[in-house]
């Protein structure tokens, strides 16, 4: 497990970009990154999403696909990757979706997330069940895409 505050130097160092689309992390994925010293050299922005309708303004994520699948899965999180591409134009973008509970959302289980990473035009889609707290389930899904894309890289 690396700091979190290498990220920022590793990608500077290889003149590479990020963005983000979240929907139950609430910006706190940004918020991790925003708050490293030169973020603004490597982040180029990021969307928090919590809302299906937003998902859908401001990621083009089809309301077929919602309506279909629902906002917490893989089919959802890769339309938020895309569309939070189009927009940012990062070279790696991260997307959240899931169920940070308390309670079971979409008859779908607490701690069910899925985390998206789009890199050099390829989709990785992680399926995480992560048993323990709101606040701990937002954390650890933060802290396992920061690790995840630092290790897509090496």
């Amino acid at each position: 497990m690396m700091e979190k505050s290498e990220i920022v130097e590793f990608l500077k160092s290889r003149n590479l970009t990020l963005g983000s689309a979240e929907s139950y992390t609430g910006g706190g994925f940004a918020n991790s990154i925003t708050n490293i010293s030169g973020a603004s050299n490597i982040f180029k922005g990021g969307f928090v999403t919590y809302s299906n309708e937003m998902k859908e303004k401001l990621l083009g994520v089809k309301a077929e696909t919602l309506n279909t699948y629902g906002a917490i899965s893989p089919e959802t999180v890769k339309e938020m990757l895309l569309g939070a591409k189009k927009t940012l134009d990062a070279d790696i973008v991260v997307a959240f979706s899931g169920n940070a509970g308390p309670l079971p959302s979409e008859d779908k289980e607490v701690g069910l997330v899925y985390i998206g990473f789009l890199l050099n035009n390829k989709i990785i889609i992680d399926k995480l069940i992560i048993k323990a707290t709101r606040e701990e389930v937002k954390q650890m899904s933060i802290d396992y895409a920061i690790n995840k894309i630092m290790d897509l890289l090496k």
